[in-house]
């Protein structure tokens, strides 16, 4: 049986996949190793240390400011 968890990150990466906004530019829409990347993050955080959310947030919005 699939761990819930699991589906989390698989739900999460597909929203990732198919989102209309793009709230970072370092997250771009429609690609799959992006989704990827944030669904295994989502695992990494929800497994071990949730503090790993607000981390990658932060680390995110220090890349999308460094963007031209």
């Amino acid at each position: 049986m699939v761990n819930e968890l699991v589906i989390i990150c698989i739900i999460v990466s597909i929203f990732i996949y198919n989102r209309t906004l793009d709230y970072y530019k370092v997250l771009p829409r429609n690609n799959i190793f992006a989704a990827l990347r944030v669904g295994f993050w989502t695992y990494i955080s929800f497994k071990y240390n949730p503090w790993f959310i607000i981390v990658g947030l932060i680390f995110l919005n220090y890349l999308d400011r460094q963007l031209p």
